[in-house]
């Protein structure tokens, strides 16, 4: 329109819309375009996704409609606010369906009370050398009652650090195990584990229980046969003898197939439908797809988890989700890749079916990859469409069994006759550890802890909503405890945790020493460095963080590489050894053991010590380049101090020039309240920032605020739990739009997405 006729209006004499513009855009030709495309749209194209307002309520008359037109072209300023307000309750309401949804279906799951005449817990709390606060012991009375309920507990247990959530834990957990069941604590480095394995074993031994800890590089228990079997166990031998899982030269050479990633992008603890067939649809003899069915098992639970295969004679099906390969310095999980695992497999059986062949043509085409799958209803469609196959291809009728089939049901191969049989019925026995400690694949193998009662997951925000899901594909769902040292605040407890119930720790034990914290530059280094010799020479031990691990050229900050060499020179004849997340396991817990046991006096680190690590001796922390951390890390890594009865002290080293810096970390020498301080991390940085977007799952808020909109998000609670209690399945047509949007099939019960 011309500037002379209808279109004037649009840029002038009314409240006028400015927007951020992009790859030459201006706003008079958007604005136009905005306001035709409001003109000609009709309501009904925008159904509405919140219930209906009241009359006399806040947003009485208000439609998704109307808030898109008065967003755009708003009659007055408060119009503007009420669409803001309203988008932004639409985007808390479809959150908090989600979040309710979740609570309903594991309340929803068959559990089972856990009643103990609760002796151990008793013998246990009154062995400890101190006394629990009141904080403590609500929680474990909150706790308790979930256990003893016949529904599954799922509860968040929070609170600063060194408020004593550990013992909490162990405690609930021996009353699991006074019931006859067993408990499993999940964390989510091989340090933390270790360190919880010690502090089980020196607590819980004494009374009578068998304590068992499982990671990737250790296995220790004090009862019977290793909990989970890895590469190269016998089950595998029939058709991986001698090989390694990766390719050797020879099968690389043997596989002529068409390497690809598969897919193009990849996500946490997302499953996934392959199908890869032979090459020119060559067909699989038996030997041939006894080797690639016993392939597929030799990963299962080491690189992937496998809900379900089938070979065919030309092609192969699989359900798979991979699995972390190791974790980085923060301690999140690095998977492994899809095209790394689908080339071992293909690689290895391409090889072997050739030498059992006498052949040495290509075996496979490259695989192909049919989509993410995204939701229960459609993990059912893919397992069905596996469990069919053999009837649909005709190999089998209706009530025939086919050799080459794989579900979580069956045993793993047998190394003799390799033939798939029926694992028998799991009946409740006293065999095993009673508390079992390690990381992720803990949740992995529910076969092996056939009398899990409780699951407790440490540091909660380094997995996430997924792997909780995970337990509610069981049978018996356990309970579930999941604890976090991050104080979060009641509005992200509503959002990020809004499927728990919580449980707060919001008392220091008094046994604990007091924690002074100094912000200093780097011209104080020589005064900080003669305080830490004082305190060394006292007794006392210290840590020394970098961010980094290895120097960069594009980073201006410390690394620990190179301040090893500096450290032992400042601190001799002092002992210093350095820590980082790529060392070895075995290597990363010989120094922990000597650290512990006061053999080096000062460990130069990067935040892989943040979680859990507890050394009561250690009273100095020196962190360089502070101000490349947020509050809550900093305030986690202060906990690693402060946990005995000396006064310790924490130094938080910044550029002179960085008075930004300074101002920001100044809450840090004022206050050791990690509810303050993680107030104050969310208002600079935001939820996704301080939690992590992808751990926590939220999606990015276009017009809701989580700090401001408060009172919104408590509306948005109370009106998805209505919605929910008045129609569970979103099956009435008014809630059509919702079960489209979340993916929900119309005759399905509440299930996680």
């Amino acid at each position: 329109k011309g500037e002379d006729d209808e279109g004037a209006n649009i840029h002038t004499g009314r409240i006028v819309p400015v927007y951020r513009l992009r790859g030459g855009l201006k706003q008079k030709p958007l604005r136009t375009a905005v306001w035709s495309a409001l003109q000609s749209f009709d309501d009904a194209a925008l159904p509405d996704l919140l219930p209906a307002p009241k009359a006399d309520g806040e947003f009485a008359g208000m439609s998704r409609a109307r808030a898109l037109r008065d967003l755009h072209q708003p009659p007055e300023m408060s119009d503007l606010d009420r669409a803001r307000r309203y988008l932004a309750l639409e985007e808390f309401y479809v959150m908090q369906l989600r979040i309710v949804r979740r609570r309903l279906a594991f309340r929803g799951t068959q559990g089972s009370s856990k009643v103990s005449d609760g002796e151990l817990a008793a013998r246990f709390i009154a062995a400890l050398p101190f006394e629990f606060t009141e904080a403590q012991r609500r929680c474990l009375n909150e706790i308790e009652r979930d256990i003893a309920d016949a529904h599954p507990m799922n509860r968040l247990l929070h609170g600063d650090v060194g408020s004593g959530k550990t013992v909490v834990a162990l405690a609930a957990m021996l009353q699991v195990v006074g019931a006859g069941q067993q408990a499993a604590l999940m964390a989510p480095t091989q340090i933390l584990a270790e360190q919880h394995y010690l502090n089980a074993k020196r607590w819980l031994e004494p009374l009578g229980i068998r304590v068992a800890l499982r990671t990737g590089d250790r296995d220790e228990e004090t009862g019977e046969a290793p909990l989970f079997e890895g590469p190269g166990s016998a089950r595998f031998q029939r058709a991986a003898s001698g090989i390694l899982p990766d390719a050797t030269a020879s099968a690389v050479k043997c596989s002529k197939y068409s390497r690809r990633r598969l897919p193009h992008f990849e996500r946490p603890w997302a499953k996934y439908f392959i199908t890869f067939s032979s090459f020119d649809r060559r067909q699989l003899s038996p030997s041939a797809r006894d080797i690639i069915l016993n392939a597929l098992l030799h990963f299962n639970h080491v690189r992937y988890n496998l809900f379900g295969a089938v070979v065919m004679p030309d092609h192969v099906h699989l359900l798979i989700e991979p699995l972390p390969e190791s974790f980085d310095v923060k301690g999140a999980p690095e998977f492994h890749e899809l095209g790394k695992i689908m080339h071992s497999i293909k690689s290895f059986t391409a090889n072997e079916i050739n030498k059992l062949e006498a052949a040495s043509g290509p075996v496979w085409e490259k695989e192909s990859h049919d989509r993410m799958i995204r939701s229960e209803g459609d993990l059912r469609e893919k397992f069905t469409y596996i469990m069919r196959n053999p009837v649909e291809g005709g190999l089998v009728g209706e009530s025939g069994d086919y050799a080459w089939i794989w579900t979580p049901e069956d045993s793993p191969q047998d190394a003799e006759s390799g033939t798939l049989e029926a694992r028998a019925p799991q009946t409740k026995c006293t065999e095993g550890p009673d508390v079992i400690i390690g990381t992720h694949a803990l949740l992995y193998d529910a076969a092996t802890i056939p009398r899990l009662g409780l699951v407790v997951i440490d540091e909660q925000h380094k997995f996430g909503v997924a792997q909780r899901a995970r337990l509610i594909a069981r049978g018996t769902t356990p309970d579930v405890l999941v604890m976090t040292a991050t104080p979060i605040p009641r509005t992200l407890t509503l959002t990020l945790y809004g499927d728990l119930d919580v449980s707060t720790i919001d008392q220091r034990p008094k046994e604990r020493g007091k924690i002074i914290t100094a912000i200093r530059t780097e011209k104080k280094l020589k005064e900080v460095t003669k305080f830490m010799l004082q305190q060394m020479e006292e007794g006392r031990q210290c840590y020394i963080v970098y961010p980094l691990i290895d120097e960069s050229d594009k980073l201006d900050a410390g690394a620990v590489t190179a301040g090893l060499a500096e450290w032992t020179k400042n601190l001799a004849p002092h002992s210093v050894e350095m820590l980082h997340g790529r060392m070895d396991g075995a290597t990363k817990d010989a120094i922990m053991r000597r650290f512990r046991a006061g053999e080096i006096k000062a460990l130069v680190s990067t935040t892989v010590i943040e979680v859990g690590v507890d050394v009561p001796n250690a009273t100095v922390m020196l962190i360089h380049n502070a101000e490349r951390f947020g509050l809550a890390q900093l305030h986690q890594l202060r906990g690693r101090i402060g946990r005995g009865t000396h006064s310790s002290y924490c130094v938080l080293l910044v550029d002179e020039k960085d008075a930004e810096a300074k101002e920001r970390l100044k809450i840090m020498e004022e206050t050791d309240d990690g509810f303050l301080i993680a107030e104050e991390d969310l208002k600079r940085r935001g939820p996704g920032d301080v939690l992590g977007a992808a751990q926590s799952g939220q999606a990015r808020m276009v017009f809701g605020d989580m700090l401001g909109d408060t009172r919104l998000v408590t509306l948005a609670r109370r009106l998805a739990e209505r919605t929910l209690q008045e129609d569970p399945k979103l099956a009435l047509p008014v809630n059509e739009k919702l079960r489209a949007l979340m993916g929900v099939e119309e005759t399905a019960p509440v299930a996680l997405q």
